[in-house]
């Protein structure tokens, strides 16, 4: 049960970006450059965990050698995803070089199967066992949720950013007629933006607050999810409020200019 958090959760991911992103032709760019962020996420992720659950107990336990190890093929994780990250992803090296790096991760993953992993169930207790498992196990859950709070406001919030550009841009398309209400929309538009700085450095405060209440590290990584949240709600409402107040300013505009001539 433990062993199946640590080797087989991520790694069966990202072997299916590797897949994906070496079926990719050199025109597909962008796709390659999307593929490419989630492998480096999915890659990154996985070491986290190691350094965060398994190195402390091979320390602890005097497995020097194993740990080198083990850090030594991070580093080289990292480092080919560095060299892939300055890489153009419209070349045929790109592809190349993913191939290499595919070919070191999963010789990673066997070497932790065979010995690292191993190593580490036998000097823990099942419970011991257990209780890292399910700390890996909702350290997961906890950024599969942020990642879906992500995923959900960018659509609505960039229509609404969208939609509050284009009032601004109708509002000075009206000229010099309408100065007067454009000086008295404007400054509401002020003082609202004022409005919501101070209603964020607010949130971000109690955030701080609680972060450092935090006694473990399953309360810290829940209350990080917890305070991104309320940002990005905070930033979709900012969002649909400008552009409310951006289309009313160009209503008054028109009305003004029309009423002028």
């Amino acid at each position: 049960m433990p062993a199946k958090h640590f080797s087989q959760t991520p790694p069966d991911k990202a072997n299916d970006l590797f897949d994906k992103i070496l079926a990719t032709s050199d025109s597909a760019t962008k796709t390659r450059e999307r593929l490419f962020a989630d492998l480096k996420d999915e890659l990154e992720l996985l070491a986290s965990l190691q350094e965060q659950h398994l190195f402390p107990i091979l320390q602890r336990h005097g497995m020097q050698d194993l740990l080198a190890a083990s850090i030594g093929d991070n580093e080289e994780t990292a480092s080919l995803l560095g060299e892939l990250e300055r890489m153009q992803k419209s070349s045929g090296e790109f592809l190349g070089k993913v191939a290499e790096l595919r070919k070191a991760f999963q010789q990673h993953i066997r070497d932790d199967r065979k010995q690292l992993l191993p190593a580490v169930l036998e000097v823990l207790s099942d419970e011991e066992a257990q209780a890292v498992a399910d700390q890996v196990e909702d350290e997961l859950e906890n950024l599969s949720d942020a990642k879906q709070v992500e995923a959900r406001v960018p659509a609505d919030m960039s229509s609404a950013i969208r939609s509050s550009l284009d009032g601004v841009d109708d509002v000075v398309r009206m000229g010099a007629d309408s100065t007067h209400t454009i000086a008295v929309g404007v400054q509401d538009l002020s003082q609202e933006c004022l409005r919501m700085s101070q209603k964020r450095l607010q949130t971000n405060l109690d955030g701080w607050t609680k972060l450092a209440q935090c006694r473990s590290l399953q309360d810290l990584t829940k209350t990080q999810v917890s305070l991104l949240q309320d940002n990005l709600e905070l930033t979709f409402q900012n969002s649909f409020r400008l552009a409310d107040l951006a289309v009313k300013l160009s209503e008054k505009a028109t009305w003004h200019g029309a009423a002028k001539r």
